[in-house]
């Protein structure tokens, strides 16, 4: 579903989807034929008997909305916040993105991101709404919060690293002025169930002409 969702206009066959979520095939079918049955998804014939079927949204909307529903935020992430005295975001996040920056991969292995950002700075970048009053990003290992040279505070907090129960926050990802941010799918619905004009930036990021495309 997400990666569907993240490219919207997409077709993909199966096997392609399979390489792109790295979830087994059988798995990739089975959730295909239920998406198909529902008609969140329709399959496009091929026009050769022997080349692989595509399969492609078949209302973005109706099955965003339905994943929005379902979501918590708060029961999917651990917010771990902190004060910072720079009120300038692009500063913060750069701190941020330079403090975990991941080692190189070994020969034949994927890059893989220490740190992904999401919600108000991340759809800043996508498509500027006002001026984030938040950093927040994503780690995918709490080992990783002992090197944070800022003080921890309950509430309050301009930076917010967040621990994530769904490892797919990483997938999908965009890249804008070097900072690696979440899919557009995904801050949209990191926005919608947090205060501070988040689900106002919410709603005017989902218009967009360049969402999820």
């Amino acid at each position: 579903m997400r990666a569907l969702l993240c490219q919207r206009e997409c077709r993909f066959t199966q096997e392609q989807l399979t390489e792109r979520t790295e979830v087994s095939r059988t798995i990739v079918s089975q959730v295909l034929s239920r998406l198909v049955e529902d008609d969140w998804v329709k399959q496009l014939s091929s026009s050769s008997p022997k080349a692989p079927a595509y399969y492609q949204l078949a209302d973005f909307d109706r099955l965003l909305d339905a994943w929005a529903k379902a979501d918590n935020w708060q029961g999917r992430t651990t917010i771990y916040q902190f004060s910072v005295l720079s009120n300038q975001p692009e500063e913060i996040a750069a701190t941020i993105r330079d403090l975990f920056k991941p080692k190189e991969p070994a020969p034949g292995e994927p890059a893989r991101a220490n740190v992904v950002f999401t919600q108000w700075f991340a759809a800043w970048l996508r498509y500027p709404y006002t001026i984030p009053p938040v950093v927040t990003a994503y780690l995918p290992d709490k080992r990783l919060l002992d090197v944070i040279p800022y003080r921890r505070v309950n509430t309050g907090g301009n930076l917010w690293l967040v621990l994530p129960d769904d490892n797919g926050v990483f997938r999908e990802t965009y890249e804008r002025k070097g900072f690696l941010l979440a899919s557009d799918v995904q801050i949209y619905l990191d926005l919608l169930q947090v205060g501070q004009r988040g689900p106002d930036q919410a709603a005017e990021f989902r218009q967009w002409e360049g969402f999820a495309r």
